[in-house]
This record gives structure tokens, C-alpha cells and sequence, in this order.
């Protein structure tokens, strides 16, 4: 049965430094953590059933347990099938950002550029922030799974984006603009200077439909952002890009 969806990602992230080491320390704490100290609990419990057992003269009650254990398998399967999906959407999301992080490394930085990735605030994150003597950018990677045929795109009318005609839970046109907000504030309590922030969606992989001009935030695919950003006009100097790249 073929996919009925594919990956937007084309070319795969190379491994950042350590990335084999942390994937071997994952599979050391599961396999040699994690995995036995389950097995050992659950063979400690009917351990202490059949202790119980002997030391109270109680019959077995094979269908108590039973029922408890079918409720258990239920409750089981079905938070197994939601981590799954959970961590398919997570791993594609992690793809996403590494590729667009290591794009944003390789077309920016020659052009003056300095590219940040992954700032924690209270509760969120920013995925990327590029600094540049065409100013700030706040971006936000979206990454969507594509249909496995046919055509896949994304529209923004200034507002609201559908992407290939389905509205996203949450609006990344809000997210966007209220991570560049806290960007402002930060860079500004840091600094001591006010500066602005531009907003950005990144859909990785997509066909974006012609943007509206003059939108607050921009909604781009990452092949298009180099573009846009050395279209812009240079409003910081050398000194303030080394200033608040220090300071994040």
C-alpha cells in the first residue's frame, strides 16, 4: 500500500556534532535502563500476588485479573497509538528545523548574517533568528507532511493560511507574531536599544502562493527567504548586529 503523504524534507540534515552519541545514550537508557527495570517491577508484582496468596489462603481470582488486565492492554494500545503519532509529527518537525537551520547557515552568513537557533523563552521557543544588517527575523518552521500525488500548497492572504485548503489548529501567523514580540522585548531589555523584529513562517518544501505586500509577517517557503531578506533595506550597522547576536 503506497503513503497517502510524504515528507517536504528533500535533502536530509547532516548530523549536528554529537548527534551519533546522543542517539547511542537514548538507546543505552532504554535497553539497558529503562527496558529492565519494567521487566524487573512487573515480575516483583506477581511476586507479591503469589505471595499474598500463599500467606493470606485466598482463593485465585482469575477474573478480576483478567478484566483488569484487558482495561490495561485497551488503555495501553491506545496511548501507544497516539505516542506514535506524536512522535512521527515530532521527528518531521525536528527534520524540518535542522534542515532549514543548516539552509539559513549556508545562504545567509555570506551575506553578513549571523543565524541563531532553537531560543527558549518561558513556555516556547523560537526556532530561528537571523540577524543581519537588514534587521531581525523571528521564523517559525512549519513543517507538513506533503500528499503523496498531486498538487500541495500553501496560501496567506495577510491573515490567515490554509495549508493545501486546511486551516491549521494553531495559527502560525498569530505564533509567528507573538514570538517576535517577545523577541523585541528581550533583545531590548538585554541591550538597553529598541529594535524591531520582522516575523516569519517557514514552510519547508511547499509551493507558497504570492504573498500579499506590506503583511506584517512574512509566510515563505526557505528557498525564498534569502531573497526577501537582501531585498530589504539595511538598517543595522555592523556594531549592533555583533551587539545583539552577543547578547541572544
Amino acid at each position: 500500500m503506497k503513503p497517502e503523504t510524504k515528507s517536504p524534507i528533500k535533502n536530509l540534515p547532516v548530523h549536528l556534532p554529537g548527534e551519533s552519541i546522543r542517539q547511542r545514550i537514548m538507546d543505552v537508557m532504554f535497553d539497558r535502563f529503562l527496558a529492565p527495570y519494567l521487566v524487573a517491577a512487573f515480575l516483583v508484582v506477581i511476586a507479591a500476588l503469589e505471595w499474598s496468596k500463599y500467606l493470606l489462603k485466598t482463593k485465585p481470582t482469575p477474573w478480576l485479573y483478567t478484566a483488569i488486565a484487558a482495561v490495561a492492554v485497551v488503555v495501553a494500545i491506545w496511548k501507544t497509538m497516539s505516542a506514535f503519532r506524536e512522535l512521527r509529527n515530532l521527528k518531521l518537525g525536528r527534520v524540518g528545523e535542522e534542515a532549514v537551520g543548516q539552509y539559513l547557515e549556508e545562504k545567509l552568513r555570506p551575506m553578513g548574517c549571523q543565524v541563531l537557533h532553537d531560543i527558549p523563552f518561558e513556555g516556547f521557543n523560537i526556532d530561528h533568528v537571523v540577524i543581519g544588517p537588514t534587521g531581525i527575523y523571528s521564523i517559525e518552521t512549519k513543517t507538513h507532511s506533503k500528499p503523496a500525488k498531486g498538487q500541495a500548497s500553501v496560501h496567506y492572504d495577510g491573515q490567515t493560511i490554509t495549508v493545501n485548503g486546511f486551516t491549521p489548529d494553531r495559527d502560525p501567523v498569530v505564533q509567528a507574531a507573538a514570538c517576535a514580540r517577545a523577541l523585541v522585548e528581550l533583545v531590548g531589555s538585554s541591550t538597553g536599544k529598541r529594535f524591531s523584529v520582522r516575523a516569519i513562517v517557514l514552510f519547508p518544501g511547499w509551493f507558497i502562493d504570492k504573498m500579499p505586500a506590506n503583511v506584517d509577517v512574512w509566510v515563505l517557503n526557505e528557498k525564498a527567504l534569502p531573497t526577501f531578506i537582501s531585498n530589504s533595506k539595511s538598517v543595522l550597522s555592523p556594531e549592533d548586529v555583533s551587539l545583539i547576536t552577543f547578547h541572544l
